[in-house]
């Protein structure tokens, strides 16, 4: 019997890896915990389906399976697992499947917010420098796509899903910007999620965390932190202050120069990104000035538009309650805000004196809105909207000159959308055809 490599899961990192077995001649077969109708196996065509299954699979389907690798979106308390487990075949992830056929360095970062514009920061900054860099994992390109070119850098998004399941990890650097209660309904219980970000750390040649995590963090060999210390706010980067930067009226100095950034929790992203390029090597001065020209991704804090003296911010990106409240930190105007999306086992109390403090209305979108009016305390206005749309509409009907409309929703996407982004690209479109 030929042994195959069995694919869970048919999304981007499935994909990925359907496609380096058929380049490299590897027997393979795929299972989907989704219905086949839910799924786009149009770009499959060539493959042999029959070795495909959907939903459910028979009891003899893993026969001729010697290892899985598995996609970040599979429950690990799916029947597929528990089997898998029980035949002992190896389980694996396209991360470690990478680092079997590459010698690139790899910088991991993972974290609960702040991640995504860590690993663009970085890639911006390295290649600014002419270092060729590949930003890649969960939140862009797979990374077994990397093996199609050389680089000098790999730097890997990592979420919960991911590590949950990582078992050895060779990295250059592996970095946690933060960690906030986040995926409860998957992980249970904070400890659990703290337990598996800290794999991260698993075979790393420098472990670096932000500073407010240190108590956490005692059992990591040698780990440096970066950061503010809060009080005297001295900047600190690789465990050492930096006397160069400083923080004057919201503003980051370095020697006499403002570093553009956007919204304070940035700064820690920013401390980041300098404590990996110091541990490489490069030049601070030459890395401020490759991160002046820097573009912060979008569907976070994004503005949209401004008219009127109205500001309209695009932050689909939060998806739990402490990336909103960084926002609402960030934002100095009063607020209407957009809260609510798919269900998910937050605190949303914690939103309460932030919205006392700014917040003049909230839209309710999303199946959660029950879930989130019931936590919050507040006597806030709050208002239900049927969707996007209808948020922009009833925004637009109550906000004043002077207001900010932010959809920040505290929530995934789920429940209305296919990602976070597509969250964001519709309420963009919304704006721009109700804002005239």
């Amino acid at each position: 019997m030929t042994k195959k490599k069995l694919v869970l899961g048919l999304g981007k990192t499935g994909q990925s890896c359907i496609n380096f077995f058929v380049k490299n001649n590897i027997n393979f077969k795929a299972f989907d915990t989704r219905d086949k109708n839910s799924i786009d196996i149009s770009s499959h065509h060539n493959q042999n389906l029959s070795q495909y299954r959907f939903g459910d699979y028979e009891e003899n389907f893993l026969d001729d399976v010697n290892e899985a690798i598995i996609s970040p979106g599979i429950n690990s308390e799916h029947k597929i697992i528990n089997k898998i487990n029980e035949l002992s075949i190896p389980l694996t992830t396209d991360i470690e499947l990478c680092g079997k056929y590459s010698k690139t360095p790899i910088i991991a970062i993972t974290g609960t917010n702040g991640k995504t514009t860590t690993v663009s920061m970085l890639e911006h900054l390295l290649n600014s420098l002419s270092l060729n860099s590949l930003a890649c994992g969960n939140n862009g390109i797979p990374i077994l796509e990397s093996l199609n070119n050389q680089y000098d850098y790999l730097i890997v998004e990592l979420s919960s899903y991911h590590l949950e399941y990582i078992k050895n990890i060779n990295t250059a650097v592996s970095l946690i910007t933060n960690i906030q209660e986040d995926h409860l309904e998957r992980h249970k219980e904070y400890k659990n999620y703290l337990s598996i970000k800290k794999r991260i750390f698993l075979n790393c040649d420098y472990a670096l965390c932000n500073i407010n995590l240190k108590n956490d963090m005692d059992d990591i060999k040698d780990c440096k932190y970066y950061g503010i210390k809060k009080d005297k706010n001295h900047f600190i980067i690789n465990n050492k202050y930096n006397d160069q930067l400083s923080l004057i009226d919201e503003n980051i100095i370095y020697r006499d120069k403002k570093i553009p950034f956007r919204g304070f929790h940035n700064i820690d992203n920013l401390l980041a990104v300098l404590s990996v390029s110091d541990y490489l090597g490069l030049k601070t001065d030459e890395c401020i000035q490759a991160l002046s020209t820097f573009s912060y991704p979008e569907h976070r804090i994004q503005l949209v538009k401004k008219d009127n003296n109205i500001l309209w911010y695009n932050d689909s990106k939060s998806t739990n309650v402490s990336s909103t409240i960084a926002a609402l930190k960030y934002i100095k105007r009063n607020i209407l805000l957009i809260l609510g999306g798919s269900e998910k086992l937050l605190d949303y109390q914690k939103l309460d004196s932030y919205i006392e403090e700014k917040v003049k209305m909230i839209i309710f979108i999303g199946e959660n809105r029950k879930l989130i009016k019931d936590h919050l305390k507040t006597k806030t206005p709050m208002v239900d909207a049927n969707s996007i749309s209808d948020a922009v509409s009833i925004a637009y009907k109550n906000a004043s000159s002077g207001d900010t409309v932010l959809l920040s929703p505290a929530s995934p996407s789920f429940d209305m959308f296919i990602n976070y982004e597509e969250r964001g690209m519709e309420f963009i479109k919304a704006v721009n055809n109700i804002v005239k």
